[in-house]
């Protein structure tokens, strides 16, 4: 991708979210002058063992490395001329709407379907979630549910979208008069499709990241993998790569196990 450099003063913080999909090329006058490229604390775990394998190839043995082949995905499919929106406008649009719709940093993003397959991941997943925290002073709830999640507490950069599952607790506390919960989620799943793989990937990662959530759980019901990410201090502290022959096990609810193609 290349953008002016006019561009990236005006929106710094759009591309340094971009950057996660593929470098960003500073021009000035159409000449390439510098480029924008992702660091994450998993870089220095690569860089120190210099193995460069894919999380999301079956044949792959090690855990916690990325798939830079699906994470470099051609940048057309990320789509930048996303409808931009005040939080009250999106609000407003979003209580009478028949379609659902997420509201990150600032950009309206419309829910397809979910495929069978999607939901099949999301009821097993379900089930599983609420056996184990039967008697816990938590609770698993399914979308649709409008999650408000603000970044890092600050109300100015607040978000709204609707996770495949989430684990609340304390929800009874967090939840207001109009019946809207305003907490912030211990755990949360995504279950991908093949038209959300690039946001639920880059954009909601760097969302929960940076929200206070503990947990994210990252799986692809057709090949049967899946990521498990941790968060402390707004970082990811943790990450675990699963094959379609491994049984996940949540970092923060040791005994929670799921198996994707089952």
């Amino acid at each position: 991708m290349k953008i002016p450099s006019t561009e990236i003063k005006n929106a710094f913080g759009k591309y340094l979210r971009l950057c996660a999909t593929e470098p960003v090329y500073i021009t000035k006058n159409g000449v390439v002058i510098a480029k924008l490229l992702n660091h994450t604390p998993e870089d220095e775990i690569i860089e120190q063992s210099g193995n460069l394998r894919k999380v999301f190839d079956v044949d792959a043995i090690e855990r916690r490395d990325y798939d830079y082949d699906r994470v470099a995905e051609a940048i057309e499919v990320y789509n930048l001329e996303r409808v931009k929106m005040s939080l009250e406008a999106f609000k407003q649009m979003n209580e009478d709407a028949t379609n659902r719709y997420e509201y990150i940093d600032g950009e309206v993003y419309l829910l397809g379907a979910p495929s069978i397959f999607h939901q099949r991941v999301v009821s097993r997943l379900h089930i599983e979630m609420d056996r184990y925290l039967s008697g816990k002073p938590c609770d698993v709830f399914e979308s649709p549910f409008d999650a408000t999640l603000l970044r890092r507490g600050n109300k100015a950069f607040t978000n709204i979208v609707q996770p495949d599952l989430l684990v609340l607790c304390n929800w009874r506390s967090d939840t207001d008069e109009t019946g809207h919960y305003n907490g912030i989620p211990k755990l949360l799943v995504e279950v991908l499709s093949p038209g959300n793989t690039n946001k639920e990937m880059f954009t909601k990662l760097d969302l929960y990241r940076d929200s206070g959530i503990e947990e994210y759980w990252l799986m692809d019901p057709i090949k049967g993998n899946a990521i498990i990410y941790r968060f402390d201090d707004y970082k990811i502290v943790e990450t675990r790569a699963y094959n379609p022959n491994d049984v996940c096990e949540s970092m923060i609810y040791p005994g929670l196990t799921f198996k994707v193609l089952e």
